[in-house]
């Protein structure tokens, strides 16, 4: 865990803000996936824009983990947020193409095991 935690209206808030980042990233992410060599050998060329991009992946990847964010699965456009409910420690989480934040699993279940946010009890820790 990082020291940030948010309480369901701080992650809605922080997730408007950094959603059209996230999107861009997931793309980037689908792009590089197309774009990633089968096999590398050593005197074999990779383009210069596969690199560009990865560059690009990984500052947004850092902007996003210096907001107390946790990416917790690139490839599915998952992101949690650390929270707080009735004393323990969750995780709220949002999938790209979600209309918007809704959802919390427990840290040991992740996202199969989610549960609809029932407004509470949330403690305000952020």
């Amino acid at each position: 865990m990082n020291d940030r935690w948010f309480t369901p209206t701080s992650a809605r808030r922080t997730l408007r803000r950094i959603r059209p980042t996230v999107e861009k990233l997931y793309r980037i992410y689908q792009e590089l996936e197309y774009r990633r060599p089968a096999e590398i050998v050593s005197d074999d060329r990779v383009e210069p824009l596969y690199f560009t991009m990865l560059d690009r992946l990984v500052q947004g990847l850092d902007d996003l983990v210096g907001q107390g964010v946790h990416v917790g699965d690139l490839k599915q456009g998952l992101l949690d947020f650390p929270a707080s409910r009735d004393g323990r420690p969750v995780m709220l989480c949002w999938r790209v193409g979600e209309p918007g934040l809704q959802f919390w699993h427990e840290l040991e279940d992740g996202f199969d095991r989610r549960r609809v946010d029932e407004n509470g009890p949330w403690d305000e820790l952020d």
